[in-house]
């Protein structure tokens, strides 16, 4: 309960601040989520570089390649939905990765039992996966049913069932960079969330799925 003030005043500034880009321009979009895969690669080169004190032969630079892809993959999403930059496909996006990691945590909290026994997340309980996993499903159909058509059923559909299970991906590859490192969070830039690395990582696992959705 103590950091839950910072993370909550870090939560909202950052959900604004994702949304204000997203929604105002595509040239506000592109320049915010640039400074963010800038700030995300530094921070996975200080990662990198703490691993290679425990590890000489972790000669490439494995994580930072893969934040510059993730991030580019993710940036290029709204301009391949049309011949136009389009907010909406990025934004419903985002929101399914925020209600599945928020919902994620609330039910691994309260009623978390069963461990999904992943060594670089251990907390990580089923309760909390599946949780998040139906909300995600939920509210995707709903938005289809009554908010603004975005996608295709089947598109929305598919994207409320995988954002969980590459969000989670994301996750457990960024926890097994920290645990290489031996840190508990990327950075301290986010006070209660740690760093742009450690907020992005779910984003960054669906990348490539959620482009590859918009494309077909």
């Amino acid at each position: 309960m103590i950091n839950f003030l910072p993370r909550l005043i870090t939560g909202i500034i950052y959900i604004t601040l994702v949304s204000g880009s997203i929604m105002y321009s595509s040239k506000s979009f592109v320049l915010i989520f640039s400074i963010f895969t800038l700030l995300a690669i530094y921070e996975s080169h200080q990662l990198w570089k703490k691993i290679r004190l425990n590890n000489p032969k972790y000669d490439y630079p494995i994580p930072q390649l893969y934040v510059l892809f993730s991030m580019t993959t993710l940036i290029l999403v709204p301009f391949y939905f049309s011949d136009s930059y389009t907010p909406f496909p990025i934004l419903l996006i985002f929101i399914l990765i925020w209600i599945s990691d928020t919902m994620s945590y609330f039910f691994g909290s309260y009623f978390g039992r069963t461990k999904m026994k992943i060594k670089v997340s251990p907390n990580k309980t089923w309760e909390g996966f599946i949780g998040g996993f139906l909300c995600s499903v939920a509210f995707s159909t709903l938005s289809f049913l009554y908010f603004q058509e975005i996608f295709p059923f089947w598109k929305t559909l598919s994207l409320g069932i995988l954002i969980p299970i590459f969000g989670l991906i994301g996750d457990t590859y960024q926890s097994k960079i920290k645990r290489m490192a031996g840190v508990k969070d990327s950075g301290n830039i986010l006070p209660g969330h740690g760093g742009i690395f450690d907020r992005l990582d779910s984003a960054m696992g669906i990348s490539y799925i959620s482009l590859l959705i918009t494309i077909i």
